[in-house]
């Protein structure tokens, strides 16, 4: 007799347990659904880029420096550039082929 007892417990236990988690994923997955899709900000969209040959004496930082618009800051720029050329440092060889926004390439260097 106490054994059917206990057991009868421990199965509402189990049953109340797993509303629980059930409730839990529809509120989690409700709440997801609700939350309207937003585009990233940092998603630029298609980019007219042009090549350029790296020169001696040219730097990532002096040529972000060159095409930063006013106000703008200059390490956001190189973190762009290091993006775009799929580079994970700052370093430049003479002779190395970029590419740059194709918009950057009218400024004279």
């Amino acid at each position: 007799m106490m054994l059917h007892v206990l057991l009868r417990t421990f199965r509402s236990w189990q049953e109340r347990v797993g509303m629980l988690m059930l409730v839990g994923v529809i509120v989690v997955v409700g709440g997801v659904m609700l939350v309207p899709a937003q585009r990233a900000d940092s998603d630029p969209g298609p980019q007219e880029v042009v090549s350029y040959v790296v020169a001696p004496g040219d730097t990532l930082w002096s040529y972000a420096e060159e095409i930063t618009p006013p106000g703008g800051d200059v390490n956001d720029t190189i973190d762009e550039l290091k993006a775009m050329n799929h580079m994970r440092t700052s370093s430049l060889r003479v002779g190395d082929r970029i590419v740059v926004p194709k918009h950057a390439s009218q400024i004279p260097r």
